[in-house]
């Protein structure tokens, strides 16, 4: 099945593309937009999401744990101890973030590129 062109779409709606890709969902202006790579990107920008809260949880479980320990034991313990080999899915997360959010950015200023001028949209059917 041969992939269809892009439909043609207003500037008002391109600009609206680009603030759900700006400032909501990376990718989700893109798919507004009729354009199936959105998806990838709104994929990518879950996964990274996920995982940086992920990481969050479980720095934040250990911070406490550590602290109940203390307070318990009275032994001064160290909290990287149980983070730090995690700290990869961190960088890991927030690195797909970045990219996801950066690549639904070009992409929606290719698509507002792409929108003719305000006076030349196509006529609207009654």
């Amino acid at each position: 099945m041969a992939e269809q062109p892009p439909r043609i779409i207003s500037r008002k709606r391109a600009l609206v593309c680009l603030g759900m890709n700006a400032l909501g969902l990376p990718g989700l202006g893109t798919i507004m937009a009729g354009r199936a790579i959105g998806y990838v990107q709104a994929a990518l920008m879950c996964l990274g999401f996920f995982l940086f809260v992920g990481f969050m949880l479980w720095y934040l479980g250990s911070s406490v744990g550590s602290f109940r320990r203390f307070m318990l034991t009275g032994v001064p313990e160290d909290p990287t101890v149980h983070y730090q080999p995690w700290l990869w899915v961190l960088w890991l997360g927030l690195g797909l973030s970045i990219i996801s959010w950066i690549w639904s950015l070009i992409s929606s200023l290719i698509i507002l590129r792409q929108t003719p001028p305000a006076d030349e949209a196509p006529p609207r059917i009654q």
